[in-house]
């Protein structure tokens, strides 16, 4: 299970988002970072995922989130259209302030967003050296300029 938050990195002032993770991780893809009621400062989105094996809860500012250019959509069961939002969230733990690519998805019927809770979460430079070794591969069957990078 997840929560979030708005953080004013100026003033301190945490404030509940008083929305749902898709909500708020859509709109800040969307707009960025707000500004903070009380002095107009950066209202980062701050989300505390609850990791299993001994990882603990831990509570992460969201540097930037990311969507593809074009979502997949399809007719599911009783012919609803179904669409795949797959993030991309850069994310930086407030302990170390070391940075994490997680990789959240969700299926949206109509207007109910369904958590996929198969959902990666690797430390940046992990990260970067997949994409990485994906670029460099010559017969890798994905090319070069499909693959996103942070």
């Amino acid at each position: 299970m997840s929560t979030q938050h708005f953080f004013c990195e100026h003033c301190h002032h945490k404030y509940p988002t008083h929305q749902k993770l898709f909500d708020a991780l859509y709109n800040f893809h969307k707009a960025g970072a707000e500004h903070c009621p009380a002095c107009g400062g950066a209202r980062n989105l701050h989300i505390t995922l609850d990791f299993q094996l001994g990882s603990g809860d831990t509570e992460f500012k969201v540097v930037s989130a990311f969507l593809p250019d074009r979502l997949d959509s399809w007719l599911g069961e009783n012919e609803e259209q179904v669409t795949l939002y797959p993030f991309l969230v850069v994310l930086q733990r407030q302990s170390d302030h070391r940075q994490f690519c997680w990789m959240p998805y969700w299926h949206v019927t109509g207007k109910d967003a369904r958590f996929g809770q198969h959902a990666m979460c690797l430390e940046k430079a992990q990260f970067e050296s997949l994409m990485a070794q994906a670029h460099q591969k010559p017969d890798s069957k994905v090319a070069a300029e499909e693959l996103v990078t942070v």
